[in-house]
């Protein structure tokens, strides 16, 4: 390999090649009788290993009974739950493809969604039925309707009956107990069919196979963020997203407790790590904020919390330092995307707090121009473009998008701008497709939104580029404001000096009660872009 090619230190490690619900079983088996999860801090049920285990036997030999054959896709539209790993697990033992769907999503995203990756079945909570009942009239494809209501039972309901109460009973509790020993082509087969969030273009099912989050799991246990049964992890992240989906999987095959939640506030999140001695907190910047600016820090005791990894989009430096001191622990910051089962290794002692860490074992990476593809070498800021195991197979049903993201070398361009340095350590920049081009300058929205988090009156932050006859593009900023009085001017004064004259906001300043956001966190500047575009076509 070229000195521009940057390859992880760790020795290479060995995957196993065997289906994800067999991989999951053998670990699940070896941490038997000790408590796995804790469902919603609020009703504080557990679960076993070995329950588990054993409902996950029962789920699948359900799920055959009902018709599910290999390659068949399974929908999970559900809400952060206990059983949405085991039903996960369950259908990939049937060689089946679970597709997984944000439950709060409207009615035609989902029909949209639904009837591109044409799920046989779709898991439900109760509150989101009604509203599948109307996405099945647009999807033939669907031909059951599965609703997890209380604990661990299901309610079925099939088109034959037009969706209406057929009958009520534990998915988990059917009597001809065996665990289908369906088999799968690890590489090839795909386990897992995540929707990306759309940042750029339209939502794209990646197709990951079993091999690609085995691989991830390995990584995590060895190098990435290694958890032993005493840890305690905090997941309110949502588990249809990738970075969800990954740490419910690597928590459990690592066999650390896990409390579950569906919602984030700052006391619900203090009042457990309090009450169940949570020392391991996976996060998004927003929840980040959130425990940096409560006044609640005094009534809670949060001395077991130890480690908080931010991920999904950049985390300020000040605010990430601030925290650490504040709340006397490490932060981390993780880097990955849909299509590569999140790639950057997280966690290393020492590593610089704005830099997302070294490369997993197995893997490539290189930066590269984005204009002219040339190679570039330490500390030069180029498009990050990897390989290894964990990359997708591709884009489902889009083999165009495919080939513009995954070269003939078998390169995997990302989309991401950014750099590594001598010591191997990665830092990201901004999306390739978010920097404001200013009169042939780049403006990083994200470097933009950091400084501007840093004044003591503003309290979320996003900045796009708004076309400009003159310059091609300037940067504009929407902003939330803590104190009702701060004006524009001040904020323009306020980055009087700090960042260059290209990077002012020159497109303006526009204070809004919120910033649209994903459920994972990420500022969704699309939404943004298309009302200062009906903004100008109404002038």
């Amino acid at each position: 390999t070229s000195k521009m090619i940057l390859q992880n230190p760790h020795p290479t490690v060995v995957i196993p090649d065997t289906s994800i619900s067999t991989y999951m079983m053998k670990n699940l088996a070896v941490h038997g009788n000790r408590v796995a999860l804790v469902i919603d801090g609020e009703t504080g049920q557990t679960y076993t290993f070995a329950e588990i285990r054993q409902d996950v036997i029962k789920c699948s030999s359900e799920l055959v009974r009902l018709g599910v054959q290999p390659g068949d896709m399974v929908c999970m539209c559900c809400a952060n739950c206990l059983e949405y790993a085991v039903v996960v697990i369950a259908a990939a033992a049937c060689a089946a493809v679970v597709t997984t769907c944000n439950p709060n999503y409207t009615t035609d995203e989902l029909i949209k969604q639904l009837s591109h990756s044409q799920p046989l079945m779709v898991f439900c909570n109760a509150d989101n039925y009604s509203q599948l009942k109307k996405v099945a009239k647009h999807v033939s494809s669907i031909k059951q309707i599965l609703i997890l209501i209380f604990f661990r039972y299901t309610l079925i309901l099939t088109r034959t009956s037009n969706f209406a109460n057929q009958y009520t009973k534990s998915i988990f509790d059917w009597n001809i107990l065996f665990f289908t020993k369906r088999k799968v082509e690890p590489k090839e087969d795909t386990f897992l069919l995540p929707y990306s969030s759309g940042t750029t273009g339209l939502p794209k099912g990646v197709m990951l196979t079993h091999t690609n989050f085995i691989s991830i799991i390995e990584y995590f246990d060895r190098v990435g963020f290694p958890q032993t049964g005493n840890d305690v992890l905090h997941l309110v992240l949502p588990q249809f997203h990738i970075y969800g989906m990954m740490m419910t999987m690597c928590t459990l095959a690592q066999g650390s407790r896990m409390v579950i939640c569906k919602r984030f506030t700052v006391e619900s999140f203090f009042k457990m790590v309090e009450k169940y001695k949570i020392n391991l907190c996976v996060s998004v910047p927003p929840m980040v904020l959130a425990m940096y600016n409560s006044t609640l820090h005094s009534k809670y005791d949060l001395s077991s919390l130890k480690k908080v990894i931010s991920g999904a989009a950049p985390l300020p430096l000040t605010v990430a330092e601030d925290v650490q001191k504040k709340m006397n622990l490490e932060i981390a910051q993780g880097w990955g995307l849909s299509e590569a089962v999140p790639l950057s290794t997280c966690y290393v002692s020492g590593i610089p707090l704005n830099s997302v860490g070294l490369l997993p074992p197995n893997t490539f990476l290189k930066c590269v121009d984005p204009d002219s593809g040339r190679e570039l070498g330490p500390n030069e800021e180029g498009e990050i473009c990897c390989k290894g195991p964990q990359v997708m197979k591709g884009y489902y049903k889009n083999p165009t998008a495919t080939k513009q993201c995954i070269d003939y070398d078998g390169w995997f361009h990302t989309g991401d701008i950014g750099y590594f340095d001598e010591l191997g350590f990665i830092y990201i920049v901004d999306r390739l497709k978010e920097l404001i081009k200013y009169k042939g300058f780049q403006v990083a929205p994200a470097e933009l939104e950091a400084m501007l988090l840093d004044h003591p009156d503003i309290t979320d932050v996003a900045v796009i580029g708004v076309p400009d006859v003159e310059a091609g593009e300037v940067p504009k900023a929407f902003l939330v404001k803590s104190r009702p009085s701060l004006t524009a001017s001040e904020i323009h004064k306020f980055l009087e000096g700090r960042v260059s004259k290209f990077k002012y906001l020159r497109g303006g300043v526009e204070f809004v009660d919120i910033i649209p956001k994903s459920a994972s966190g990420k500022i969704l500047r699309r939404e943004l872009r298309a009302k200062e575009k009906l903004k100008k076509s109404k002038l």
